[in-house]
Order: structure tokens, then C-alpha cells, then sequence
């Protein structure tokens, strides 16, 4: 009974083994068929998309040039801001040279334009072109309406969809002042549109959109009820760029493009159930070569497993008689396939007993290692009490300066041995900065002026510990004790759009041009480590000044990624500027 479940374990493992690469070959290569049928037909809408958007792109040009070529013609304009009078001659006059003028450039551009209007808001009157008429005149308000756009602000060009079609407007503005003197539309040619729509929809099955700046569907689009949805799904994602856009729903492939300045968006939408149909064929012939290769390798290994089950046996046999006592190793008494697993299992054994004792030799170390680790720790926590005990007692004894000076001092150093996270709050930063101007105002008593404002809107968002203490540091040391006179550091926190602007400024003895070119160039480049090194090879010992810079720079763009930045201004004798940008919400807190 027990050599028959061996054998049938044995069977079941190597058809396990025999039948898991193929069926994962034969799965890979299902993915890859796919996946490469579904790369062709994107790279093929790609290019649609492309020379669709080339094609309006040139249709947008020409009709801005018709556009431009009318407003530069001086007569023209100076009828557009010239009221009706009496004097017919000269109304009739101004009348037949616009017409004629809008009949001339209408017939130039009459491949893509059905009409050319011409509005003055002078005398809200519309003067018409087109193949039917050639100086058809009738009044119009555009308070309400296609044309109502141009009241609101000069425009270069915008479309609307009107009974009759897709208009194209222009609003004409007073160069001095930017009043409105009138507008230019045309409507475009419905072919236009259809020649758009014959480029893109290469699938049946697929849902063409054309869309202009305020989001509305026009002529040419697919008349299908899931432009809604493809609407939706623009609004939850990011708008569309210049760039091709390539997006996918639960449903569909979204291409999108925007055409030219933004003045029309190209949307097609392609069911993804169109790419799995077309590489379904691939996909079963591939899975039943998979299938096949199964089967066979299922025969092959009965057919092994059969062979190598009498020598198992004999093997779990030796193993069962065989006592593992304290380690005690087993004699090996043949030299075959068999005696040498029987080496390596003594060979194990041997190998198990030191790993054991390493084992046990690394946790007393760990151990040794957390009671030194709490012994450190207690020291750090001594001293701070000390400093509590003694600003008591001064506080005691009447002297209120000695009180502060402690307490500062033993919030700087509760700060530094705090443990928890490597990063803190914006407030928790300013408040030890604080601690650390105290200190220093102390020092310098009536020398130094510190001035900390910040506006409270940013000081939840996590930074770096010990982010600005090593600058305002720098300020001191490279700044403000080589000069003489009196000291000013500035600290001011405040919000600006999405960022948190951070600015530290001191009227120290600042730096020169080409110093300051070189402290750029190392947080721009990250060259001061290189240039620390050579200093160590040519054995010139001198102080490193900026790597707090670098190191400041290097935590924020750790903690931040790349929106963050720090940038440095200074002059000599004027002083030294260092802004800190960083960004509302940070990596971690997307993350959350």
C-alpha cells in the first residue's frame, strides 16, 4: 500500500512538472497574440488619429488665414465701425465693397467653406456669402446665440454647430482698446467632416467624436448614445493634451487629440471586445497545441515515473530506518545513485548542526546588541531631564532667562533623540527652529534679530527631519559671524497655489559670483562628493561649505521626488537668500 501511494505521488508529481511549463508556455503565448493583435490595431489608430488631426489642423490654418487677411484689410474695418447715415451714396458704397470683398475671399476658400459672414456690432448688421447669395444683409443681436461668445472677450477662433452646420468664429477687435467691432464666421464644408470621419473609422464597430472647446458634440460624430460615456470618463481623468492621448475603459480604447490651440478635440472610441475578437482565432489555435503538448507530456511522464519508482522506494526505506538522533549521521553502505544521496543527507545533517549553532550564537548578539542600544538611549534621556531639573530650579531661584535658555535647550534635545518616523511636520520643524533662534539670540544678546512668520495653512505636511536647521546653520556660520555689526535672519513660510514656499534670508557678508556659480552647480549637478574626494587625494584639508545645501536638497528630493526644489541667491555684502519650494501633498501622502 505505501509503495503504491509513493509511485502515485511520484506520477502526479511529474506530470505536475512536465504539464505546468507547457500549459504556462501555452498561456504566454496567448497573452503575446493578444497582446501584439491589440498593439497593431492601436498603432494603426495612432496613425489615423495623426493624419486626421493634420487634416484639421491644415482646415484651422486656412480659415485662420482667411480670417487674418480680412481683418488687415484697413477699408474693410473702418466699415465695420461706421454708423448708417443718410448719406446713401457712401452706405451703398461701403456695402458693395464689403460684399465684394467677402464674394472674393468666399470663392478663394469655397473647396471647405459653404459660407462667409461678415457682422458689424456697430449697426448689428451680418453681411452673408454663399453659393445661393453673393450680398444677402439682415440684422442680428448676439446676446443670445452662436455669436454671443465674441461680448465676452477678444477670441481668435471658436466653433459651434448650428442647423445648417459647423461654424467657425472670429471676433474683431479695436487694436487700441480691445472693443469689439465685429466678428467673422464661416460654415464649413460638410465633406470636410466626412473625409475626417472616413480617416478614423476603420472598425465598424468603433464611435468617431468631434468636440469643440465647451465639450459639445458636432456634425461628423457618431450619432451613438456612448459619447456619454466617453464624456464622463474625460472628465475623470486628466485633460486632453496636444499630445495623443491613449486611454482604456472597462468598454472601449479612448483616442484623443487635441487639435491645433485646443479649438476642437478628436475623440475615437474603440471597443475592446473588437481587439479580442480579432485575435480570438490566434488564441485557440494556440490553445489547442497547448493542449496537445499536455497530453504528451502527461504519457512521458507515467512512462518515467514508472522507472524511477522502484529505486524511490528503496531509498524512503533507507531513510525510515535511519535514526536522527542529536544529529548522529548514518553509515552510507553502497556507492550507487543511492549511497550518494546518503552522503549528501550526512553531508545536511553536519551542515544543519552549525547553521543551528550560528543561529544561536547571532541572537545572543541581537540581544547584546538591543540592551547596549537601550543603555545609549538613556543617557540622551538623563541630560534632558537634567536640563528640566536645573531651568526648575532657576525658575525657582528667580532667574526666568535661565529658565528659558534650559528649557530651549531641552526641547532641541528632545527633538533630536525623539525616535518614531524619519520625517516630521512642517510645525514641529519651525517649532525647533524657534528653540534654535532662541538659543542664538541668547548668544548674540542684542546683536541678533530673528523674525519667524508663517501663514498656518501648510504646517501639517510632512518633510524631512532636521530640514531647516542645517541651513539656517550656514546662515550663521558662513554668513552672519564674519560681519560685523548687527545680524538679521529671516524666516518666512507661506503658501502659494499647490506649494509650500519656504524662504530663509540673512544679511550676512553673502558670497561672490563664482562661488555662488559653484554652489548652483553642485545642487544642480551633484558634484561636491567628486570634488571632496580629489581634495582628499591631493591631502589639502579645508572646510566644506554647501554640503548642508546638498544634503538638505538630496533629503527633499528623497522625501518629495522631483517637485521639489531649493534654489540660492546672494550677493556680496547684501546678504544670502535661500528658497525652498515644495509641493501640498507629497509621495506619502498620495500614497495613503
Amino acid at each position: 500500500m505505501k509503495r503504491t501511494s509513493i509511485r502515485y505521488r511520484l506520477m502526479i508529481l511529474m506530470i505536475c512538472l512536465t504539464t505546468l511549463p507547457v500549459l504556462t508556455v501555452t498561456w504566454i503565448a496567448t497573452n503575446n497574440t493578444r497582446n501584439s493583435v491589440e498593439k497593431e490595431i492601436i498603432e494603426a489608430n495612432r496613425s489615423r488619429m495623426l493624419w486626421a488631426d493634420q487634416y484639421l489642423d491644415e482646415l484651422i490654418r486656412q480659415i485662420d488665414v482667411l480670417f487674418y487677411s480680412l481683418q488687415v484689410n484697413q477699408q474693410l474695418i473702418d466699415g465695420l465701425s461706421t454708423r448708417d447715415s443718410q448719406d446713401l451714396g457712401g452706405q451703398f458704397r461701403t456695402q458693395r465693397y464689403i460684399q465684394e470683398t467677402l464674394t472674393t475671399a468666399f470663392y478663394a476658400n469655397s473647396k471647405k467653406i459653404d459660407e462667409l459672414a461678415l457682422y458689424t456690432h456697430q449697426n448689428q448688421k451680418v453681411y452673408s456669402v454663399n453659393y445661393a447669395n453673393s450680398g444677402l444683409i439682415y440684422s442680428l443681436d448676439i446676446q443670445k446665440g452662436n455669436w454671443t461668445r465674441l461680448l465676452q472677450k477678444p477670441i481668435n477662433m471658436y466653433f459651434k454647430e448650428s442647423g445648417s452646420g459647423i461654424f467657425a468664429f472670429h471676433s474683431v477687435n479695436r487694436f487700441a482698446d480691445r472693443r469689439l467691432l465685429g466678428g467673422l464666421s464661416v460654415r464649413i464644408n460638410k465633406d470636410v467632416w466626412r473625409e475626417v470621419s472616413d480617416i478614423l473609422k476603420s472598425e465598424d464597430e468603433s464611435s468617431v467624436f468631434l468636440v469643440n472647446d465647451e465639450g459639445e458634440r458636432l456634425t461628423g460624430s457618431t450619432p451613438e448614445q456612448s459619447f456619454d460615456e466617453v464624456i464622463d470618463q474625460m472628465s475623470k481623468d486628466q485633460p486632453v493634451h496636444a499630445d495623443l492621448d491613449i486611454q482604456k475603459t472597462d468598454n472601449y480604447f479612448l483616442f484623443m487629440k487635441r487639435v491645433d490651440d485646443g479649438e476642437l478635440t478628436l475623440i475615437k472610441a474603440l471597443p475592446i471586445t473588437t481587439i479580442t475578437e480579432s485575435a480570438n482565432n490566434t488564441v485557440r489555435a494556440g490553445i489547442v497545441t497547448g493542449l496537445l503538448f499536455a497530453a504528451a507530456s502527461i504519457l512521458l511522464s507515467i512512462t518515467v515515473s514508472l522507472r524511477i519508482t522502484r529505486p524511490i522506494v528503496s531509498l524512503a526505506r533507507t531513510m525510515r530506518m535511519t535514526k536522527v538522533h542529536q544529529f548522529e549521521l548514518t553509515s552510507v553502505q553502497s556507492k550507487d545513485e543511492i549511497g550518494l544521496l546518503e552522503r549528501g543527507y550526512n553531508s545536511m545533517m553536519k551542515r544543519m548542526k552549525e547553521l543551528i549553532e550560528n543561529e544561536y550564537q547571532k541572537e545572543i548578539e541581537v540581544k547584546n546588541a538591543q540592551l547596549m542600544a537601550l543603555q545609549a538611549q538613556i543617557n540622551p534621556h538623563f541630560l534632558n531631564n537634567t536640563l528640566n531639573l536645573i531651568g526648575g530650579m532657576a525658575l525657582v531661584k528667580g532667574a526666568p532667562e535661565i529658565y528659558k535658555i534650559t528649557k530651549g535647550i531641552g526641547d532641541l534635545l528632545r527633538y533630536s533623540i525623539s525616535s518614531g518616523h524619519d520625517s516630521a511636520t512642517l510645525a514641529d520643524e519651525l517649532k525647533h527652529i524657534r528653540n534654535y533662534l532662541f538659543i542664538q539670540e541668547q548668544r548674540f544678546m542684542g546683536r541678533c534679530t530673528v523674525i519667524v512668520e508663517s501663514d498656518g495653512s501648510g504646517e501639517v505636511l510632512s518633510l524631512p527631519r532636521f530640514t531647516l536647521q542645517p541651513l539656517v546653520e550656514n546662515a550663521f556660520e558662513h554668513g552672519l559671524q564674519p560681519k560685523e555689526g548687527d545680524w538679521q535672519v529671516e524666516i518666512r513660510v507661506k503658501t502659494v497655489q499647490a506649494h509650500i514656499i519656504i524662504l530663509i534670508k540673512d544679511n550676512g557678508i553673502g558670497v561672490d559670483r563664482k562661488r555662488l556659480c559653484m554652489l548652483r552647480a553642485e545642487l544642480k549637478e551633484g558634484i561636491a562628493l567628486k570634488r571632496d574626494r580629489q581634495d582628499k587625494v591631493k591631502e589639502q584639508p579645508r572646510i566644506r561649505k554647501g554640503i548642508g545645501l546638498q544634503n538638505v536638497d538630496s533629503r527633499l528630493k528623497l522625501h518629495f521626488g522631483g517637485k521639489a526644489s531649493l534654489r540660492l541667491f546672494s550677493k556680496p555684502e547684501a546678504g544670502t537668500l535661500i528658497v525652498l519650494k515644495l509641493p501640498l501633498h507629497n509621495k506619502e501622502d498620495s500614497h495613503e
